[in-house]
């Protein structure tokens, strides 16, 4: 019963990590094309993000790291790696955007 009761809340557990990195591109494209609403923003970002959702979440690992030292220095460290996450994530996007207007 356990295991099964285990199963069942990675069920519910997994999309909702999937969804997240569907939508992970929003904030970029928002940000490129203020006019646009928050539905058309999501909806530009699952389509961009078929078929690279792995490839984002590997991008996520490789901070691993990165984030133990933040947490290892109580969140000093976060001064200098939180801008070189976000110019990395933001590459990602540039990349993303370059390959899809292919």
């Amino acid at each position: 019963m356990s295991v099964f009761t285990f199963l069942w809340s990675l069920l519910f557990f997994i999309p909702g990590i999937i969804k997240a990195y569907s939508y992970s591109m929003s904030p970029y494209i928002m940000a490129e094309n203020p006019n646009i609403g928050a539905l058309e923003a999501i909806t530009k970002s699952k389509e961009m993000m078929k078929g690279h959702k792995f490839e984002f979440f590997i991008l996520d690992l490789s901070f691993i790291f990165w984030y133990l030292l933040i947490l290892i220095t109580c969140g000093f460290a976060s001064i200098y790696i939180a801008p070189y996450v976000n110019a990395t994530r933001t590459n990602f996007y540039l990349k993303l955007k370059e390959a899809k207007a292919e």
